[in-house]
């Protein structure tokens, strides 16, 4: 990644970084249920297109935890930041809750023969709980945004090219 050659980061470019990582999380996440839904009701290899846009997403949103992950073993340890400092403490444990969830939710889909009603409702309840679990994330991510051309270039710097890295999977 190319956030990690950086030698630290600063608390503006860390909260880009954040704010980066809930919006991907979210995007793969919405865009897993929205595939879900597509094949709702048939058998498994019914829809082979909205199957691997499926699967091309959910197991996305795995990459995305493992960059955050990634991110935070790079500086958390070093970093301290007036406001939110919880998001970097909590990093470790929030993400392997996480994938914790997304593994399960993974494997009922992959252990089903078909797309049930029931399959489908369990996953996109299991994607809804993971955006909970990174609640202070996304509260820190929306009150950035309330600056919007106010921000600091080093916060929009971050974010891109943590974007960017999230994008090379």
């Amino acid at each position: 990644m190319q956030i990690t050659r950086h030698p630290s980061l600063t608390e503006p470019q860390f909260l880009g970084c954040a704010s980066a990582f809930v919006d991907a999380l979210s995007g793969e996440l919405n865009a897993a249920a929205m595939y879900l839904r597509k094949v709702e009701g048939q058998p498994k290899g019914a829809a082979f297109a909205y199957e691997m846009s499926l699967d091309r997403h959910r197991y996305g949103a795995l990459t995305v935890l493992d960059r955050w992950a990634e991110l935070v073993r790079a500086f958390g340890a070093h970093l301290r930041i007036s406001r939110y400092q919880a998001i970097i403490d909590e990093a470790p444990k929030r993400t392997r809750t996480a994938e914790e969830i997304l593994v399960r939710a993974n494997e009922v889909i992959d252990a089903a023969g078909e797309y049930s009603s029931e399959v489908v409702a369990a996953c996109v309840l299991a994607f809804q709980s993971l955006t909970t679990t990174f609640e202070e994330e996304r509260r820190s991510a929306e009150q950035s945004a309330l600056l919007g051309p106010l921000l600091p270039e080093e916060f929009k710097v971050a974010r891109a090219t943590f974007v960017q890295d999230l994008a090379a999977r």
